[in-house]
């Protein structure tokens, strides 16, 4: 499957509206978020135990649309591939930039409150860098910043601001993944990748 396809499956309003579709009123981005925190900690999420998560977060008992199963399935798989693949393409599930600014910022605070439950979840504590460290610690700045991402006015210093904080969260979060996994194009035996 083409990357573009992989990135079709995160898109964010494809997931609000299965959440509408579902009467979920959890966040789509903090699903996500715990989806990679999950999956950047070292640890395999095989399917079922994913959707078992997912009924858990969103507090359903079952999918009244298969449709709606599946974009969840797709959802997990295009995470997982993208993570994989050594493209470094993998997108945080947040509001897009046609979305204001304050949508795209309270949808990033929420994927980086996901992110870090999702790496809680999984149980698994390697020895992290002190790159990794940093990585968390700012995931939970990002995190603590809802209120005053809400307030995000539009305008052009905000928006390149959001810009360079989403590209960090996206480049931080596969970061941690190439830590604790090798990923597909890794010539250099499981070394992260240095970001600047």
């Amino acid at each position: 499957m083409s990357t573009e396809m992989l990135l079709d499956a995160l898109d964010f309003d494809l997931i609000a509206d299965v959440f509408v579709t579902e009467s979920i009123s959890a966040s789509p981005a903090e699903l996500h978020g715990q989806l990679c925190g999950y999956l950047a900690s070292g640890v395999g999420l095989p399917l079922e135990d994913w959707l078992t998560m997912v009924a858990e977060f969103c507090d359903i008992e079952g999918w009244k649309e298969d449709a709606s199963r599946a974009a969840i399935v797709e959802l997990h798989q295009a995470t997982i591939a993208l993570f994989q693949n050594g493209e470094y393409a993998l997108v945080p599930c947040i509001s897009d930039d046609e979305s204001p600014l304050s949508e795209r910022g309270t949808t990033l605070s929420q994927w980086a409150h996901g992110f870090l439950a999702g790496y809680g979840l999984s149980g698994h504590k390697p020895n992290l860098s002190d790159d990794a460290k940093q990585v968390l610690q700012d995931f939970a700045n990002i995190s603590a910043m809802q209120a005053e991402m809400a307030d995000l006015e539009d305008n052009n210093d905000n928006d390149n601001d959001l810009t360079e904080l989403v590209e960090y969260v996206r480049l931080s979060a596969m970061m941690l993944y190439s830590e604790h996994h090798s990923v597909a194009d890794d010539s250099n035996s499981g070394q992260a990748p240095l970001f600047h």
